[in-house]
């Protein structure tokens, strides 16, 4: 079926950031973001304390910047999150979760654009052998507001195709459908690394992104994007012992144990971690 497209717009719909603030951008990345929800607030939004995954600071327009021990946590949600990226992504720091979609919108409605992906993306998943088949689901609303869900919510990478026009009820998002997708941990910090700091330039590098991802699903989508889709970074399945081990000790172990040297306990960190040998008996 033809579609008549009228526009697409593309970029990134949520970014979670953390970092320690004593690295060498840390400063400046605080004063960035600070700025950031100020800038929101004055779009009529409302500034709040909050407290959010053990950090305390300020939300505003559902963003947020707050502070802990082991360092700080900058969230944004939406337009904001794309409005914002340039000045407050901590390349120093880690990317929990980052959201890319395009939104495209059409002369005439179609009914079936999720539909038809579920079909496609079941089409190819039947190829693949049964360890590496993907999790698909399609929630089909009564109102035309049709969902597909690609991958299990616990993965690193999710897909959720949805009828835009009914979930946002905006004029802004009529006759439109988003792709969308999550991205977490190591993943969302490489796709984060690779976008591209010009606003114009990271929404042709989101859509060739956003279309790469649902084509390598079985998702046609090359009504949106006849481009050289870049290549995704690449990820293993399951992490080797040592890279768990190693992960562990830099997000886990390193915070706490310069936590407890800035209160003193140097001495005894350091005997717990190297015990000298007893002395033999005479």
């Amino acid at each position: 079926m033809t579609y008549t497209i009228e526009g697409i717009q593309s970029g990134i719909d949520w970014l979670s950031n953390t970092a320690p603030l004593g690295e060498p951008n840390g400063t400046q990345w605080k004063h960035n973001s600070i700025r950031a929800l100020e800038q929101i607030a004055k779009g009529g939004n409302v500034v709040q304390w909050r407290k959010l995954q053990g950090y305390e600071g300020v939300s505003a327009g559902n963003c947020f910047f707050g502070e802990r021990d082991d360092g700080a946590l900058l969230q944004l949600t939406g337009e904001y999150a794309n409005a914002h990226f340039s000045a407050c992504f901590n390349r120093n720091g880690r990317v929990p979760r980052i959201d890319l979609q395009f939104t495209a919108k059409f002369a005439t409605m179609p009914a079936s654009i999720a539909k038809k992906g579920y079909s496609d993306a079941k089409r190819s998943n039947d190829d693949l052998p049964d360890g590496r088949k993907r999790k698909l689901y399609i929630i089909v609303g009564s109102d035309g507001g049709d969902t597909l869900y690609i991958g299990a919510p616990s993965s690193d990478q999710r897909g959720r195709l949805y009828n835009k026009a009914v979930q946002s009820e905006l004029p802004t998002y009529t006759r439109s459908w988003r792709y969308e997708v999550v991205f977490r941990n190591e993943l969302a910090y490489n796709i984060a690394a690779r976008l591209p700091s010009d606003g114009n330039e990271r929404a042709e590098y989101v859509l060739a992104v956003v279309c790469a991802w649902y084509e390598a699903r079985g998702v046609d989508c090359g009504i949106y994007y006849t481009g050289t889709r870049p290549p995704l970074p690449l990820q293993r399945a399951l992490p080797t012992d040592v890279e768990r081990k190693l992960r562990w000790i830099k997000e886990q172990v390193a915070p706490t144990v310069r936590y407890l040297n800035e209160l003193g306990f140097r001495d005894t960190l350091l005997a717990e971690l190297f015990p000298q040998p007893e002395p033999d008996s005479v």
